[in-house]
């Protein structure tokens, strides 16, 4: 009976008894004159093949905030690492914010045993120095094991004598109570010893206060190095938004020549041979919506589409409908090119509805590549070299910048100057586009018939005074109306034609045009708006279905 009882109580026992643990954790800190600390760790481990099964991985947090709330930093290297008196095989690297130790290669640890493990390492940043006294704020014991500590120790060790008084330490295990003992001595010692074992997870903070003097504080120099080490991300991407900022405006200078258009006298004829698109396409170098809405509209003026508008419930309806065959007609090839993807067969018709947006994206597509075939390299060019050294300059310095920041406290101002590099490549690749000499002489022409278009609701009542202004009918209205919306020009001209031949008659003129049908034309600003802000809105939205349902969405929530 006895030894059953025996036994059994050595069966509850074993699980305890065979338990991973630390046994002993002893920590000795030699603090330097100069303020380093010379650290020597003394950890004898239980292991059991589950937490210890290659060796000893300790974790060393590099910036933190201590109890009392202050920021302590540190920068470790280690010096050695030993196993039983036996130099052994280490590692360290970054992990968040800790530096993590790893000892040990890829065999196991003999199981069970009790290896002695002792390392050495030196840490410099971690005093503060206050204006009274100086500090020594150390995480000694971590709290990075998983496993319980049964005995531990810390002793810190100043570089001279100082007298008892005037130390003061402290200490923090994370529990409730007086978890330590403290003995001070005046050779300038201070040695925190457990009361109690420490739970996993569990780690012993030490603080000591001792008057200035005992260590040399940083000089100006050295604090600078820190400083510079701490922000070296930020002061890469600072660097690197400088340089983008030089190179942009020294390559901007360089390509765009100057454009003096005002000296162009006023033309009362587009361009021959150019489309509205073309001439708003190379007034902006670059592709939008209104490019589409404007070629459309000249294609309905030239007969070979009719516009129809219709009432859908709260909205109107747009549907475009072809009238004959003939796109080769057409006298610019970006038209031919949007009128053969648009309804490449005679009589085709489109709604401009979300349901046909793979329609209308192809034939935005097919538009655009025809304007930029014909406009690019000819009148005016992307420079597509200097974007290619922006970005060379951009991308380098935001992966190294990003890279030297991912755990610094300058992480948030690296990654605002980054972000600020994104804006600027976008201005830059739009702002270094320049039209060649060809180009210039068409952009002017385009400029002069625009002052023409938009000074047209100011000498409405005059025309018919000022020579070689051809008369402006309902004919010549309609005709360049497509032009008025391509150069966002179609209210001063409607104005214009409005005033030069009367509210009513402008009407009526325009009410009975071939091409338009559906709603009645009752109001010709109204009119003028639905050419040009309604189409290409409803272009826009419908060439791409999805982002505007999602900003429907958003607006609904």
């Amino acid at each position: 009976m006895r030894g059953a009882l025996l036994l059994l109580l050595v069966c509850i026992a074993l699980p305890a008894w065979t338990q991973e643990r630390i046994l002993r954790h002893d920590v000795d800190v030699r603090v330097l004159a100069d303020g380093r600390l010379d650290v020597t760790e003394r950890i004898e481990v239980r292991a059991e093949g589950r937490t210890f099964r290659h060796g000893l991985v300790r974790d060393f947090p590099v910036r933190y905030r201590d109890p009392q709330g202050d920021v302590v930093v540190t920068e470790l290297q280690v010096q050695d690492v030993r196993r039983d008196g036996r130099v052994e095989p280490w590692r360290i690297e970054r992990a968040g914010g800790v530096l993590r130790l790893s000892t040990g290669d890829a065999g196991h640890l003999k199981t069970p045993s009790q290896p002695v493990y002792m390392l050495h390492y030196r840490t410099t940043r971690q005093p503060l120095f206050g204006e009274m006294q100086d500090v020594l704020s150390l995480d000694a014991i971590g709290a990075d094991q998983a496993v319980p500590v049964e005995q531990g120790s810390v002793t810190v060790t100043l570089p001279r004598a100082v007298a008892v008084d005037t130390l003061h330490a402290h200490g923090v295990t994370g529990a409730a109570g007086r978890d330590f003992h403290v003995a001070l001595s005046a050779a300038g010692t201070a040695r925190w010893t457990l009361a109690r074992p420490l739970q996993p997870h569990e780690g012993l903070h030490v603080r000591l206060a001792f008057p200035k003097g005992v260590i040399a504080p940083p000089t100006l120099r050295q604090r600078s190095l820190w400083w510079m080490h701490d922000h070296a991300g930020l002061l890469v991407a600072l660097t690197g938004l400088l340089l983008l900022a030089g190179y942009c405006v020294v390559r901007w200078r360089r390509v765009r020549q100057p454009q003096v258009l005002g000296a162009v006298p006023d033309l009362h004829e587009p361009p021959p041979g150019f489309s509205p698109a073309g001439l708003r396409y190379l007034r902006r170098m670059r592709y939008d919506a209104r490019c589409f809405a404007a070629d459309l509209l000249a294609s309905a003026v030239d007969d070979h589409l009719c516009i129809l508008r219709q009432p859908q419930g709260t909205r109107t309806g747009w549907r475009i409908q072809r009238t004959h065959e003939g796109a080769h007609t057409l006298p610019t090839m970006e038209q031919r090119a949007q009128l053969s993807a648009l309804l490449p067969e005679p009589h085709d018709a489109v709604d401009l509805r979300s349901r046909e947006h793979t329609r209308i994206a192809r034939a935005c597509k097919a538009h655009e590549t025809a304007l930029r075939r014909r406009f690019v390299p000819a009148l005016f060019r992307t420079h597509g070299g200097s974007i290619l050294g922006a970005l060379a300059i951009a991308i380098p310095s935001a992966a190294v910048a990003l890279r030297l920041a991912w755990h610094s406290p300058a992480l948030m101002a690296t990654l605002l100057a980054v972000v600020l590099m994104v804006p600027m490549l976008l201005a830059f690749a739009l702002l270094v586009r320049a039209p060649t000499a060809e180009g210039r002489q068409l952009l002017a022409h385009a400029e002069a018939l625009r002052r023409y278009l938009v000074g047209a609701a100011r000498t409405g009542h005059r025309h018919q005074d000022i020579p070689d202004v051809p008369p402006l009918d309902a004919t010549r209205y309609l005709r360049l109306l497509p032009y008025a919306v391509a150069l966002d020009a179609e209210d001063a001209w409607t104005k214009g034609f409005a005033a030069r031949v009367g509210t009513q008659r402008a009407v009526e003129a325009v009410a009975g045009t071939p091409w338009y049908r559906g709603l009645v034309v009752t109001d010709l600003a109204r009119f003028s708006r639905s050419m040009g802000d309604s189409l290409t809105a409803r272009i826009a939205a419908t060439a791409r279905p999805k982002k505007k349902r999602l900003a429907a969405k958003s607006a609904q929530s």
